[in-house]
């Protein structure tokens, strides 16, 4: 019986380790020379539309000899890039003596050439031509499309100063809001120890312009020339393109209930309504199922519309929804007001396509291979294939963490077109009769053996006493 126990769980374990390609219903070729160890695919859409699972489970990489070789999914996370700093021209505004720069009327011209010129105007409505006196900084930031994190001031002469700098914004140079109130700059030795700040943090924002002037200051020697100013950025996040597809819709049993089918498993982060007809508002509800014979679930709700207004049309933003998978989608109008009219919206929904890495072991071609209701999970952790894997390095991603440091380059390689593999027979579950047969001679082989020892229990029961069965007598 022991046997039988192990040769049936070494043949069953060798049935579920032991894949084909044909045990799959699709493949796609990768375009891979393998004379690197790493090569990333962005999923192509028909990839979605055959596989039989929302988590992507049954999709397998081969190599040329027929072999499933590592992978893993990369994450399909935004990226933070911080942008890089950037010198800004400092432009002096000269005040006559006694005259306030709060007061001062500030023009800015432009050339054709791009020079800038900036005249100031006193409050008695004197212009400051021939003023030597500096009273504040102007700095144009009409070009300037990011919002500034901080500005790093340079001065002359390097003398010691502590004092307070004022920055103010605008966005027309006739009303001004204080962006810093008192923001320290310093520039002292002590001891042959220097202390600097030259650092000035900013709050989220974008004017067109900002001044800047001393509001308190303690030198002996007055307070230094501004010369120079380097601006940082707030870090953006710069997210990977996502694929569109456009459905169309088919009435659904309610009135202002629309069916959309997307045939397939894309994680779904944005949807876009695309109403029949212009100037029409209407609320609307986005639900979601999987299967035909679930109830609809709800994903998001919100207003659609469509506006014409001098010539051009306003439409509404895209709907954000939370990767869902769902191969079966309804849009649900609010029939209040006259609902969207007599036509039929048309859908787009939106995903980023996953990318798998792939270990290029043995020899090419490779083929990713998907549609296969009986696979499970395979791939590893992104960690796992590439250690040390950090997002903010792109394709070029750091093997060793100690001694000298190796990088593995990550490279692009591209599919093409789908291939019938195993077929769609693939993609639905298939009666295994092998295992199913196993499986009885295993039960079979039980029930022999509860059977013999049921009788030998039997027949101990039927023995005879030591002594013959005969009574003591006295």
């Amino acid at each position: 019986m022991k046997f039988l126990t192990a040769t049936l769980c070494m043949v069953l374990s060798g049935n579920a380790l032991a894949e084909l390609l044909t045990d799959y219903a699709w493949g796609v070729p990768v375009d891979a020379s393998g004379t690197e160890a790493l090569y990333q695919v962005v999923l192509p859409q028909s990839v979605y539309q055959g596989v039989t699972r929302s988590d992507l489970g049954d999709v397998r990489v081969f190599n040329g000899a027929g072999e499933v070789v590592p992978y893993a999914w990369r994450p399909r996370r935004a990226l933070q890039m911080t942008p890089e700093s950037t010198t800004l021209t400092l432009f002096p505004l000269k005040m006559g003596a006694g005259g306030r720069i709060e007061n001062a009327s500030i023009h800015v011209q432009r050339g054709a050439d791009g020079a800038v010129t900036v005249d100031v105007t006193g409050g008695d409505g004197k212009t400051a031509a021939g003023a030597t006196v500096v009273s504040a900084y102007l700095l144009d930031l009409q070009n300037i499309n990011l919002p500034l994190q901080a500005l790093e001031l340079g001065w002359e002469p390097a003398q010691d100063f502590a004092g307070r700098l004022r920055i103010d914004g605008s966005d027309d140079l006739s009303y001004w809001t204080t962006v810093v109130a008192g923001a320290p700059l310093v520039n002292l030795e002590v001891g042959g120890q220097q202390l600097q700040q030259r650092r000035v943090e900013l709050p989220r924002g974008n004017p067109k312009y900002l001044r800047l002037a001393w509001v308190e200051a303690n030198s002996p020697h007055g307070m230094p020339v501004l010369t120079t100013v380097r601006a940082e950025f707030y870090p953006n996040l710069v997210e990977p393109p996502r694929v569109w597809m456009e459905i169309s819709a088919t009435r659904g049993k309610s009135p202002g209930d629309y069916e959309f089918g997307t045939r397939g498993h894309m994680p779904v982060d944005r949807v876009r309504v695309q109403l029949p007809e212009s100037n029409t508002i209407a609320q609307v509800e986005i639900l979601s199922r999987n299967d035909a014979a679930q109830k609809w679930q709800l994903v998001t709700r919100g207003i659609a519309y469509r506006l014409r207004q001098s010539g051009a049309e306003i439409v509404s933003p895209d709907f954000s929804v939370n990767g869902v998978s769902d191969r079966h989608w309804l849009l649900r109008v609010d029939q209040r007001g006259g609902g969207i009219g007599t036509g039929v919206p048309v859908l787009q929904v939106g995903w980023i396509p996953h990318h798998v890495v792939f270990a290029a072991r043995g020899n090419p071609p490779f083929q990713l291979v998907y549609g296969n209701r009986d696979a499970k999970p395979a791939a590893f952790p992104i960690d796992t294939l590439i250690p040390a894997y950090r997002d903010d390095l792109a394709a070029r991603l750091p093997l060793a963490p100690t001694g000298a440091v190796q990088v593995v380059n990550v490279n692009a390689a591209a599919t093409l077109s789908q291939a019938s593999l195993g077929g769609e027979s693939r993609l639905h579950a298939v009666t295994d009769w092998k295992r199913i047969s196993l499986w009885g001679i295993l039960v079979a082989g039980v029930l022999l053996l509860g059977g013999m020892a049921w009788r030998l229990a039997a027949q101990l029961g039927k023995a005879p006493a030591p002594d013959g069965g005969k009574d003591d007598q006295a």
